[in-house]
């Protein structure tokens, strides 16, 4: 016959050893939890600039857009004074020329072309440089943003219109215009003004076309290059997005891999996106001293100065002096924002 005294203590043993591994199951899946639930919020982190170009000669809200140069020596950096003209720096912010050239509002550049929207006249003025080739077409719309790609080894153009919806997607080497869509076609009660997009950029290597639709809803969209097809809304002002989405530029890691930056101008960051789908929100930067940013652009091309590339913003601030543009090492970014496969 058992001893009850033992058979008591033996009975408690097995449900206090219960109870234990049950509690401590719990508190560990608590933490894993809570853990998981840390790791998904991003960090907004905050880098210093390098270098910076002099203020531009015009007053108020002039400065807008910039775009990088790979050359065979030294990169160069075009900025856009969008009242006067076209401004050419170093890759460190030195001033080298200055064109008065109409009123370019964004520049963009793709290998040897380099493409501004002008609305002295209303025209799209490009050029394939070092081969005395100089073109234009004339949108019929109020022109605004752009950017250019190549696609199927032709300069294609998206060409964005100013308080309007419409978005026009040109292949500039035939001067023919493929397709007109509406920005806000994927939207539902639409409002009648603050409808315009302006920010795009084209990331040919995986097929996409990114375009900031800011106005009244401030939303990330991603397009298809070959029929400029709606993929997918990334983001808006209902998730990470501060105030306009604007400038946008891609961080190539790899031949398809790297990460989407994107001007969130209302709230002074810079958002990161993974640059394949479905486009993850990958966390926030602020750069020290910079406001309101437009345009931008990135490289990450290796340099002696910059071993992975830097980054051009335009400052939409810079009091007491006039706008202008600040340079950021992407060292600076990467080390700070370490994910699988983005450092190196």
């Amino acid at each position: 016959m058992m001893n009850m005294v033992t058979g008591c203590h033996s009975a408690l043993d097995t449900i206090s050893n219960f109870f234990n591994k049950t509690l401590k199951a719990i508190i560990l899946i608590i933490a894993f939890i809570l853990l998981s639930a840390c790791g998904g919020e991003k960090e907004t982190f905050v880098v210093e600039y390098d270098y910076e170009t002099p203020p531009i000669a015009s007053e108020g809200d002039a400065a807008d857009d910039p775009a990088i140069f790979l050359t065979e020596g030294d990169p160069l950096i075009l900025g856009t004074d969008k009242t006067a003209g076209m401004y050419i720096y170093s890759f460190t912010g030195e001033e080298l020329a200055y064109y008065d050239n109409g009123k370019p509002n964004n520049v963009d550049v793709r290998d040897s072309w380099f493409a501004y929207t002008d609305r002295s006249d209303n025209s799209v003025q490009y050029a394939k440089l070092f081969e005395n080739i100089s073109l234009a077409v004339y949108p019929e719309i109020n022109i605004y943003g752009i950017c250019i790609g190549i696609v199927d080894s032709e300069l294609r153009a998206i060409v964005t219109e100013e308080e309007g919806v419409n978005i026009q997607y040109w292949n500039l080497e035939k001067q023919e215009l493929i397709k007109t869509i509406d920005i806000t076609a994927d939207e539902e009660n639409v409002p009648a003004a603050g409808n315009e997009a302006e920010g795009c950029v084209f990331d040919e290597e995986n097929g996409h076309i990114f375009i900031s639709r800011e106005g009244a809803r401030g939303i990330l969209k991603v397009f298809d290059t070959e029929n400029l097809e709606l993929i997918k809304q990334i983001d808006s002002r209902d998730g990470n997005i501060g105030g306009d989405p604007e400038g946008i530029a891609v961080y190539k890691t790899g031949a398809k891999e790297g990460f989407i930056i994107l001007s969130s101008q209302g709230d002074n960051k810079f958002n990161m996106y993974d640059r394949q789908y479905p486009f993850d929100y990958q966390g926030s930067f602020q750069i020290k001293d910079v406001e309101h940013t437009d345009g931008l652009d990135v490289t990450a091309v290796s340099f002696e100065r910059f071993p992975k590339g830097f980054l051009i913003v335009h400052d939409g601030e810079n009091l007491p002096d006039n706008q202008n543009f600040k340079i950021v090492d992407m060292e600076r970014i990467l080390k700070k924002k370490v994910a699988p496969g983005w450092m190196y």
